[in-house]
């Protein structure tokens, strides 16, 4: 039926060049070499039999057949481009995607990122919400849950996020009190009220006896993180929580002592053999943001479990 149809990449050569009026521009949008672009368009004069550019030196014109073909060829390709995307974001149009998210990785880290999520899938709509309780997807509308643990959650496909690596971080004003780790104990620890034995897990694994008991419980690392810039005291926090508090300045790393806490973080999904599009669009966005701080950031295999 199509019996002349020139191969597409010839014709997306040609287009370029001609739009752009120079077959390094033209490469470069293509993310091809010179040299491609060149070839393509010789395949194409011959396949056509006519000349379609007049090459002159450091500067390009189209034939009469150029001036032709070129009108003809962009309207084609842009129908095919605008026919394709109607395709591949039709699952995405007037869709919602229902997020539930711990409240300090929300607020602190994960809203102010969100934007990007936005504009790279603008048909998407996101209804975020927080929370740290168990989730049961038979029992709730949500697509996608964000939750920290210290084992496997049960009932969902489970998808580990990356381990959590906390540092010990204070404001510089306290950090100037510090000489040694020792020093800690003249200091208020703030403590994460969920996670009551994480200061110990955390002195037995650096080797420090802690001997204060001038503490300070706070339910969220968000809260956590927002006292130690105050000078309220000491605080492990995990590193992505307070990259943006270190940049500043805001925050300092007093001693290199960091470790592995138990917990884990988790992306939940619904107990289901695949995924609809729009959560592994944002899955697959999740791991990207993470990478930085996934041990094995190459992980990508989700492990289904049952109740």
């Amino acid at each position: 039926m199509y019996s002349h149809l020139p191969p597409l990449n010839a014709l997306r050569s040609f287009e370029a060049t001609a739009r752009l009026m120079s077959v390094t521009l033209a490469s470069k949008e293509l993310f091809v070499t010179h040299g491609a672009v060149s070839k393509q368009i010789r395949a194409l004069e011959e396949y056509l039999g006519c000349a379609l550019f007049i090459r002159q030196h450091r500067k390009l014109l189209l034939t009469d057949e150029g001036e032709q073909y070129f009108a003809n060829v962009q309207s084609a390709l842009r129908t095919i481009n605008s026919a394709t995307a109607d395709l591949v974001l039709q699952p995405l149009n007037t869709q919602a995607l229902a997020i539930n998210v711990l409240p300090s990785l929300s607020i602190s880290w994960l809203i102010p990122r969100m934007e990007q999520f936005k504009a790279r899938f603008p048909h998407l709509y996101v209804d975020l919400s927080i929370g740290d309780f168990p989730v049961d997807f038979n029992h709730t509308q949500y697509d996608i849950a964000v939750r920290s643990a210290t084992t496997l959650p049960q009932g969902a496909n489970v998808l580990k996020l990356m381990d959590e690596d906390l540092c010990l971080v204070c404001s510089p004003e306290i950090a100037s009190q510090l000489d040694c780790l020792e020093d800690i104990n003249q200091q208020t620890l703030l403590k994460h009220t969920t996670r009551p034995d994480l200061w110990q897990i955390w002195a037995s694994n650096v080797g420090l006896t802690l001997t204060t008991t001038d503490k300070f419980g706070m339910e969220h690392f968000y809260m956590l993180s927002q006292a130690a810039v105050s000078g309220m005291g000491v605080a492990l926090i995990p590193r992505f929580f307070i990259e943006d508090e270190l940049a500043s300045g805001k925050l300092v790393i007093p001693f290199e002592a960091t470790f592995t806490s138990p917990y884990c973080y988790y992306v939940l999904t619904p107990s289901s053999s695949t995924a609809p599009l729009k959560v592994q669009l944002f899955i697959d966005w999740l791991l990207e943001l993470f990478s930085p701080y996934r041990h094995d950031y190459t992980e990508s295999i989700t492990t289904k479990l049952t109740q």
